[in-house]
């Protein structure tokens, strides 16, 4: 959120030109040819990166006043909007808020009375009567304080609503938070709260709208009113502090509100200052009258008679057990809830004889009664969102659900439950279901590309695209399986197991649901027998279409001194199937070392993580065009009329060093494309959700335009004159000319995708209101997974149609005939591509989420889409949305699940990593 530009792009555009300037003197002796050559790549350099310097030094434009309105009035919008949905959502407004009377705690815990101005009483259920006391107050600060369950929240959300039902002229916004996640000795109050905003309402990016850091000014401003929801929550040793630092950001006329237990408040007040100035509430227990006319309004005609006899209790005996239970606002609420359906008797409640007892029972009764598709009394056609999310899901699948949830924001120690964070509950693992596939598409992705390039002159488009999809979906499928099969998981139970847990004890509580952990010999003989009856019929697959293509090939037009060998079929598949084989040996014997030495990747840095992964892929990328593509190749090449046992290649030595060179003339490409993507940074390392939004102003992409395209083609020239060292398909060409060659077509993929980086850039553009939900975002995100692949594949299928259209292929000159046949197929650039799409997507939020998804409910028995469960949740009143994320409705709810009121087993289930 900073304004200032660095001075470092000034730099990285000096040195940049100093070394362009280096190889021109060098290449000068050379020839004029390559100087000019050289020379005109200098000029286009120089002019972009100037142009990007330019763009990344120039001065932000700060928010004018009129700007900074329309952001609070579309903050305003927002907070309104939300909140409004999370009242009606926890019942607060069905159908009229509980009548909770809040009387003055000022002298037990509040200032002078002289200094606060006036003292503050009010009910719950005449919101408007309290908001316009709030409004009297001189400095309008306001602690709200009780005991859990009180309603303190549930004031805090209507007071917002009531603030902007009818705000006065200059009025700050309201915006209502959660204090658990602020850790005062890192972050200033007002930093704090600019973040959030920001982090929460992304709508206020929009600089062309709300100019430069609009949250940042709003705060500091004072048009602002922070409405801080459970100070309690917060580390015990860190609330001294955090009282101190809020006493400091509101000492200059800054309204506030702040909600917290009573107990907490007082023992930190005690050990430090009061808020200043700041009235002071106090939750009174509801009274049994209160609670016996609420229920009388709240619940339906028909069930009236059902719930006579809790009225009749609390009209008739206020001193009773249940009394005392329902004098709690969240009793009151999990009663209503657990027996609202036909199926429940309120009359049970009369029979409790202990408050505390009725509210756990409560507690454990509420996912059964939320989660059970009972009859609701909407007609049939009419749509029931709640009758459908009570339907989908199993009680006993959403308490385990719930319980993992639970775990989880208790161990990251905050309240938000945030879809791109899941993944922190496991591991890494490389065997994983999105993981496995990935590498398994890298490695059929080689294969196909090689296999293209030799299907091409031997078969017409129709039949070589067929031939392709089999090789890349054939080895695919097969390297996927291996990989699974094959993989050892840390606790040692067996290959495949993808547990990813580490040396001290499994990280997941149940190995897979309905399934007990075999011997290790058993499940051994039992992978191994999948693993036979995946690859083998892959492999025969592979045969018949390594033959097909042999049979089809002229001998007299393509030169070779050949027929088709006997079993042609057999050979490439035994070759294929070998292959497989010898993967799965070195990956199972990879993850025994890596088990052996206690290496886990979460440890390392995201830039060491990412630069491991890409070079892994290579690797793999590697492997598919050097065995699974090119050895294919091989079985063909031998002498024909011999027996189908007898193996007699024609020239072994030249026909391995043919495919060696095909295998690292394609993985060379790849390389140089992964390198260029990396140094552009499509993703710009960010583990947050993202969106594009192709309604920004043109001009903001033209002005990017020029620097991102020097940037790339900097980029480019950089790792194409690198690889002009190792690459294999110029070596007969001089050393300035492979220079030249490869420089230039390093030049011509960094211009493409430094366009498409500049397209990316100017489409993330800030979500409007409809976007402010974990759905939008997840969509939002798999869009921009999307854009990647396409953003990798379009340059190289742009490469090939120039290359087709131009006929670069009959130049004269020899290196622009290298740059013609560097991937020559439609085949093979599409492979290079999707490789290095699918590279670049298993960096975004969304990939991580998916496969964290498919994890848990492979291991825990958990949804496989968790934003699924949370939204049905969410309309069951069981979990509350805020922004993106959702949290629990009831920290006590929460806290109940996490230390009992799950059973056994579903506790160990559904503990998330490192709890």
């Amino acid at each position: 959120m900073r304004n200032d530009r660095s001075w470092w792009p000034w730099v990285i555009g000096a040195v940049g030109i100093a070394a362009l300037a280096t190889v021109v003197a060098l290449v000068v002796g050379a020839g004029a040819q390559a100087a000019a050559t050289s020379l005109s790549v200098l000029i286009s350099a120089t002019a972009g990166l100037l142009s990007w310097s330019w763009h990344r030094t120039r001065p932000a434009a700060p928010a004018t006043k009129a700007e900074l309105d329309q952001a609070a009035e579309a903050l305003a919008a927002m907070v309104r909007r939300q909140w409004t949905e999370e009242a009606a959502a926890q019942g607060l407004l069905d159908p009229h808020p509980l009548a909770v009377r809040w009387h003055s705690g000022q002298t037990e815990a509040g200032d002078h009375a002289r200094m606060v101005g006036r003292t503050l009483s009010g009910r719950s259920d005449d919101i408007r009567a309290f908001a316009e006391a709030f409004r009297a107050l001189p400095r309008r600060r306001l602690v709200i304080l009780g005991d859990p369950g009180a309603g303190k929240t549930a004031l805090a959300i209507l007071l917002v609503r009531e603030l902007l039902r009818a705000p006065e002229p200059g009025e700050p916004v309201p915006v209502l938070l959660d204090l658990a996640p602020w850790n005062p000795r890192k972050e200033t109050l007002l930093d704090w709260l600019a973040r959030r905003i920001h982090e929460d309402y992304p709508a206020l990016r929009n600089h062309e709208t709300y100019g430069r850091d609009p949250t940042r000014k709003l705060v500091a401003e004072g048009r602002i009113l922070p409405v801080l929801d459970g100070a309690d929550e917060l580390p015990a040793e860190l609330r001294p502090e955090a009282l101190a630092a809020v006493n400091h950001a509101v000492a200059v006329h800054s309204p506030l509100i702040l909600t917290s237990r009573t107990a907490e408040y007082h023992r930190v007040v005690a050990e430090t200052d009061v808020i200043t100035a700041a009235a002071v509430v106090v939750a009174e227990p509801v009274e049994p009258a209160d609670v016996a006319d609420y229920l009388r309004s709240a619940v339906p005609p028909r069930r009236t008679a059902a719930w006579q006899p809790v009225i009749d209790e609390l009209t008739e005996r206020p001193g009773s057990a249940v009394s005392r239970a329902l004098s709690v606002p969240l009793n009151v609420w999990l009663a209503r809830t657990v027996h609202t359906s036909p199926a429940g008797d309120p009359a049970d409640l009369t029979r409790c004889t202990d408050a505390a007892g009725l509210q756990r029972e409560l507690l454990d009764a509420l996912v059964p009664a939320v989660f059970s598709a009972q009859p609701t009394a909407s007609a049939p056609s009419v749509p029931d969102v709640r009758r459908t999310a009570t339907a989908r899901w199993r009680p006993e699948d959403a308490r385990r659900t719930l319980t993992f949830l639970a775990a989880h924001v208790k161990h990251q120690g905050t309240d938000d439950i945030a879809w791109w964070e899941l993944h922190r509950t496991l591991r890494p693992d490389p065997a994983g279901p999105l993981s496995a596939p990935i590498a398994g598409a890298m490695a059929g992705l080689g294969a196909g590309g090689v296999a293209g390039e030799y299907f091409h002159w031997a078969l017409s488009p129709f039949p070589r695209l067929v031939c392709f999809l089999t090789i890349t979906l054939a080895t695919a499928v097969a390297v996927t399986a291996v990989i699974r099969l094959a993989w050892v998981g840390g606790d040692g139970a067996g290959p495949g197991d993808g547990n990813g847990a580490g040396p001290a004890g499994p990280r997941t509580g149940l190995p897979r649901r309905d399934r007990r952990r075999l011997p290790a010999v058993t499940n051994i003989a039992r992978r191994s027998g999948v693993g036979c009856a995946v690859v083998l019929p892959l492999s025969l697959a592979v045969g018949a279409v390594i033959e097909s293509w042999a049979r089809t090939v002229d001998p007299a037009e393509a030169g070779l001194a050949s027929g088709v060998a006997p079993y042609t079929w057999l050979r490439a598949a035994c070759v294929w199937a070998l292959f497989m084989a010898l993967l799965a040996l070195a990956v199972l014997g990879v993850s025994l070392l890596r088990r052996r030495v206690g290496w886990h990747p979460d440890s390392t840095s995201r830039r060491a993580a990412r630069l491991r992964k890409a070079l892994v892929f290579v690797l793999l990328y590697w492997l598919g065009t050097e065995l699974a593509g090119a050895l294919s190749y091989l079985s063909i090449r031998q002498q024909p009329g011999t027996s189908a046992t007898e193996v007699s290649f024609i020239d072994l030595p030249g026909d391995l060093a043919l495919v060696s060179q095909d295998a690292t003339y394609h993985s060379c490409i790849f390389l140089l494309i992964v390198g260029i993507m990396a140094g552009l940074d499509p993703t710009r390392g960010s583990s947050r959700p993202t969106r594009l939004e192709f309604r920004a102003p043109r001009r903001l992409l033209w002005a990017m335009l020029p620097a991102s395209m020097g940037r790339g083609m900097l980029v480019g020239i950089g790792l194409g004159a690198a690889l002009s060292v190792v690459e294999p398909w110029s070596a007969h060409l001089p050393w300035w000319e492979r220079f030249t060659t490869t420089a230039m077509l390093g030049a011509f993929f960094g211009v493409l995708f430094g366009a498409g980086l500049a397209i990316l850039r100017w489409a993330h553009v800030p979500a409007d209101l409809e976007q402010e939900t974990p759905q939008s975002t997840l969509r939002g995100d798999r869009a921009v997974a999307v854009a990647l692949m396409i953003f990798a594949v379009v340059p190289l299928l742009a490469k090939w149609l120039i290359t087709v259209l131009a006929g670069l292929a009959e130049s004269d000159d020899t290196g622009v005939q290298v740059l013609a046949y560097s991937l020559w197929t439609p085949e093979a650039n599409l492979s290079v591509g999707l490789a290095a799409g699918l590279l670049a997507m298993s960096s975004t939020a969304y990939f991580a989420y998916r496969e964290t998804g498919l994890r848990l409910a492979a291991t825990r028995g958990l949804p496989r889409h968790p934003v699924a469960f949370m939204e049905d949740a969410r309309l069951l009143n069981v979990l509350r949305r805020v922004g993106p994320v959702y949290q629990f409705c009831h920290a006590e709810f929460r806290d109940r699940l996490v230390n009992g009121g799950a059973t056994a087993g579903d506790a160990a289930s559904a503990r998330p990593a490192g709890v």
